[in-house]
This record gives C-alpha cells, structure tokens and sequence, in this order.
C-alpha cells in the first residue's frame, strides 16, 4: 500500500476544485458572451458571476500554490510521510535520483512552467478586471484572448498536476 503525503492529497483536492469553479466559469463567459450579443439584460449578471468565478479559482489554486507546490517544490519529493509531508531531497530531487535522471522529471519542468505563466495571467485578468485604476500601459487590447489563452495554459497544466501527483505522489517512482 502506498502512503501519500498528506500535503499532495489536500493540493489534489485544492485543484480539483478549482478545476471544477474554472469550467463553471467557463460556462458563464459562454452564456455573458451570448447574451451580450442578443443585446440582453442578462449580460452584466452573468458577466459579474463569471468575474466572481474566474477570481475565486485564481484564489483557490493560489492557495494551493503558495502552501503546498511552491515549498514543496524546493524541498523536494523524498517524502517524510509524517504530517504534511514536505519533501526533503530539494528540487533537484524531482530530476535525479543517484545521478541518474528520474523517469518523468519533464513533468515537473513542464508543471512549474506552465504554472508560472499561468498564475502570472491570472493575476493580471483578476486586477485587470477588479481594479479601477489599472494602469491604461498595461491593458491589453484582446482581453478575450488573454483569457482563453490563459484558460487553456490552466486547463493543460491541471491535466500535467494529475500527472505528477500520480508519478511523484502516488507512485512515488518519479
């Protein structure tokens, strides 16, 4: 039987929820886009839950980042099962294991990578989108494609997470 740090298992969770508030929001960006092209009422409602949605995931995955990924990250994934189950082998443990590369260490570059990207343009789509006076330098002209782009980098990189949970966590093979 495999026993999976507490940490990973709690992060899971995290991401899947806010993989499910993404695609809710997705179905309101969907619904917001059609109603303002009939010209409908209904547009700033749906417009506002979507935001409400969008902001709540960028949140949600925050959180995850910030107390499990990120220290987790550079503390590795030689795991002391005990607790939350920080690693303590450092990030290169998630690339080398006796000096020779771990089976599916592209995963976790490909991971913080799209990661990075991802929690960047989501910060900027929520401050773009709640702040009054966000500066007129940094607005993008094609917000829409700002934020598909930046659905499908989330939406890739959640499917990657799965993946590094199933061969780091859950395997624990790397």
């Amino acid at each position: 039987m495999v026993t999976i740090p507490l940490g990973a298992e709690v992060n899971l969770g995290i991401q899947t929820l806010s993989l499910l508030i993404i695609l809710v929001g997705l179905r309101y960006a969907i619904l917001t886009h059609r109603a303002f092209a009939k010209g409908s009422d209904d547009g700033a409602k749906l417009e506002a839950k979507h935001k409400n949605l969008m902001t709540s995931a960028v949140v949600v995955s925050g959180l995850g980042a910030i107390v499990w990924m990120i220290p987790n990250y550079f503390l590795g994934w030689f795991y002391d099962t005990a607790g939350f189950g920080y690693g303590s082998g450092g990030y290169q443990s998630y690339y080398l294991f006796g000096g020779v590369y771990l089976t599916h260490w592209y995963l976790v570059l490909l991971m913080v990578g799209l990661g990075s990207i991802t929690a960047v343009l989501g910060v900027y789509l929520v401050l773009r989108m709640r702040w009054s006076r966000f500066p007129e330098a940094l607005k993008v002209k094609n917000y829409r494609a700002v934020m598909i782009a930046t659905w499908s980098l989330w939406f890739v990189n959640i499917l990657v997470g799965f993946l590094v949970f199933y061969y780091f966590a859950f395997l624990q093979t790397g």
